[in-house]
């Protein structure tokens, strides 16, 4: 199930975004916190947020996309550990 819209002016959320992001991003010194709260007010500000969207934490779809990066990091790892062992038996 998809909650995000189109935004009303794509080229201006498109640079609200970006601005959010510059200012915000934990790579350049800001709080993942504050980026997402300031990503969310773009949304919001634009008409993108959908109904699923809340301000007391992640919504089910970003839970879900978060565990299924970590399980496949995971396999990524065993499987990497797995052809290390099965390299070393030759």
């Amino acid at each position: 199930m998809n909650s995000r819209r189109e935004p009303r002016d794509p080229a201006a959320y498109k640079r609200d975004r970006r601005q959010a992001v510059l200012r915000h991003h934990p790579d350049a010194g800001g709080d993942p916190e504050e980026l997402f709260r300031a990503l969310e007010e773009v949304d919001r500000r634009h008409g993108v947020a959908g109904p699923g969207r809340t301000e007391h934490g992640p919504t089910a779809e970003q839970v879900a996309a978060v565990a299924v990066t970590a399980l496949a990091g995971v396999a990524a790892v065993g499987l990497s550990v797995a052809m290390s062992f099965l390299g070393r038996r030759r």
